[in-house]
């Protein structure tokens, strides 16, 4: 935020960043969870540190591209499926922004 309480257009694109980088989270436990594993069950076979994922499922740490890959792997899942996955449980966005969303062939 600025002096005079505006955010700045970085400062926005920082906030819609963090908002994408929640969403993955919540869509990885959601994952985990439809799949009866534990974060321990998770972190061993993605070979990460169980602490690394619970902070990646809060939403507090965002996943680097090699993180990604062993994640998709583990759940089985490729990329364009959890994030449409990830889309499906954001809320439409509202105030100018269209929301996009692939619809089923």
């Amino acid at each position: 935020m600025s002096e005079n309480g505006h955010q700045s257009a970085n400062g926005h694109r920082e906030s819609d960043h963090q908002k994408k980088v929640e969403l993955l989270g919540r869509r990885l436990r959601k994952l985990r969870k439809e799949r009866k594993l534990s974060p321990a069950d998770v972190s061993a076979s993605a070979g990460i540190d169980p602490q690394d994922l619970v902070r990646i499922e809060r939403g507090d740490a965002r996943v680097g591209l090699e993180m990604l890959f062993r994640l998709l792997a583990t759940f089985e899942v490729d990329a364009q499926e959890l994030l449409s996955l990830a889309l499906d449980d954001a809320p439409p966005k509202f105030g100018g922004e269209r929301f996009r969303r692939e619809l089923p062939g």
